[in-house]
């Protein structure tokens, strides 16, 4: 379990070489440790631009007196400014010392609590994105006292702390691990605090029924009622119907999670195999001029400006009435039609040398075909008819374009294009202000609806059970299951939660997050 109170240190941004390296630094300790290993050169002071509730992309909650200032730069004189000094929401700009002689220069950022992620004093140091480097000064900083946090603890301190609920906690960790624009979007709404605010309204409409159970229960050897069972009634099935809509809109996280599959299916000897590998830069395909060399379905992912595709790199295929060698090619047929069917983006390819008066190799007839496609003609670099090749690609309804795989004509381009689509395709299928749910918040939620059909089971008895009294409803039970759905809202916020459910969702985060 986190240790709440002690400094912890991580290195914050991505593994490998870059412009810039970030170290983050939380704790009570944060800017007398920060001051040990930086003498700060001239300062540059900012605050939150107007209007801005939220001035870093994982950090939510932010004080409203925060939003109301204004930009303002002030740069420092040279004799500088320490870390002591330095206010909240500024940048000291100096060195940062990485042994008795030798420094690099490093921006410090300083966070006063309680206005920072963690809500406790926070710095971080912004230095040249060299890995060695970054050591250097976080080895320095465990030396001088802080301790290396663990993956997640920087966003469990928010969560402690009260700046963040569980399920924007959650959120950040969907964020850092987002492959897609899809499943980005996804984590931005559960980070904006939507089911939040919706676990909350439900929670606050259940308090109110238990309030009136309960008051039933304690006055129940008096001649008074509280709320009768038809009251009751209404108001659970309105807090019911919310839970049902929020379960029916909502998405699953493996709905976004599995990559848009881009199958690549053409006549035998089209150069699809070649297209892959050079789409993909992986040698995966087996290359050959004898047709047929490719038998299998064979996936490679391939990425792309906004994200990753599945490619699929399948068998020749041949009208229905051609002659197939074998067994063999036949399951290939079959497995390539398959494929086809059931992708998200299908790229005909032909070869262009061969396209003639006549046209160009289509799909074979009765072939089940996605709504979306890219017409490909390869090998123009082999010699071709252009006008009769630009008049072809012209004439189609669909998205065309002409390639070599052998010499890498137009494949960027061809990338664009695959983007674009797919990205047109996952806004089409994916609702705009849908929400996606983990694994743990649908369960619980499908558990507190569980609750509430118990609970209008017992209301049905309503009027019907009078061996102690007019409209008698055994309040008890009905206060018991309305606790229980309470209980199961409280968990999904972190209300409610237990230490190895908390343990579970922070050692999905990498460290320094």
């Amino acid at each position: 379990m986190y240790i709440p109170d002690d400094t912890i240190v991580a290195i914050s941004s991505a593994t490998g070489s870059a412009a810039r390296g970030i170290i983050r630094v939380s704790g009570p300790e944060a800017l007398g440790l920060a001051d040990a290993i930086f003498p700060g050169g001239g300062t540059a002071t900012f605050s939150v631009p107007h209007g801005r509730q939220n001035p870093l992309p994982l950090v939510a909650g932010w004080d409203d007196k925060i939003a109301r200032t204004s930009i303002n730069f002030n740069i420092g004189g040279d004799d500088g400014v320490s870390v002591a000094e330095a206010v909240s929401w500024s940048v000291l700009k100096g060195r940062c010392r990485l042994t008795k002689a030798v420094f690099c220069p490093a921006d410090l950022y300083i966070f006063r609590a309680p206005h920072s992620y963690t809500t406790q004093d926070m710095v971080e140091f912004h230095l040249p994105g060299s890995g060695p480097l970054l050591q250097m000064v976080l080895q320095g900083l465990l030396t001088t006292g802080a301790r290396l946090a663990e993956p997640g603890e920087f966003t469990a301190r928010a969560f402690f702390n009260g700046r963040i609920d569980l399920t924007e906690a959650e959120a950040v960790a969907e964020v850092i691990n987002a492959r897609s624009d899809g499943q980005l979007r996804a984590a931005e709404r559960l980070l904006d605090g939507r089911l939040h605010r919706v676990c909350s309204e439900i929670t606050r409409q259940l308090t109110e029924a238990l309030a009136l159970a309960e008051t039933n229960i304690d006055f129940s050897e008096e001649d008074i009622e509280f709320a009768t069972g038809e009251q009751l009634r209404g108001q659970i099935a309105t807090v019911s119907g919310d839970l049902d809509r929020l379960l029916t809109d909502s998405m699953t996280w493996d709905e976004l999670t599995h990559l848009p599959r881009v199958a690549v299916a053409g006549p035998a000897n089209a150069g699809k195999s070649s297209l892959v590998n050079s789409l993909s830069g992986i040698d995966r395909s087996i290359v050959s001029s004898i047709a047929g060399a490719t038998r299998d379905l064979l996936t490679v992912p391939l990425s792309l400006p906004d994200g990753e595709c599945m490619l699929i790199d399948t068998a020749g295929l041949h009208n229905a009435a051609e002659a197939v060698s074998d067994s063999l090619a036949e399951a290939a047929r079959k497995l390539s039609r398959r494929a086809v069917a059931t992708c998200d983006l299908l790229l005909w390819v032909f070869d262009a040398s061969e396209a003639d008066s006549h046209g160009f190799s289509a799909p074979p007839d009765n072939m089940e075909l996605p709504k979306h496609v890219i017409l490909i003609a390869n090998k123009i670099d082999l010699p071709h008819h252009k006008q009769r090749l630009d008049d072809i690609l012209s004439a189609v309804s669909t998205c065309s374009i002409g390639v070599s795989a052998l010499r890498g004509d137009n494949l960027n381009l061809l990338k664009s294009r695959i983007d674009n689509m797919l990205r047109k395709i996952l806004t089409c299928e994916t609702p705009t202000q849908a929400m996606a749910l983990t694994v743990r918040q649908r369960q619980l939620l499908q558990n507190g609806r569980d609750c509430l059909n118990e609970v209008i089971s017992l209301l049905e008895g309503v009027g019907r059970d009078v061996s102690n009294g007019p409209d008698h409803l055994q309040w008890e039970l009905l206060a018991v299951e309305l606790r229980s759905c309470l209980d199961h809202l409280g968990c999904v916020s972190g209300v409610v939660i237990t230490e190895d459910v908390l343990d579970n969702i922070f050692s999905r985060f990498c460290v320094g997050k």
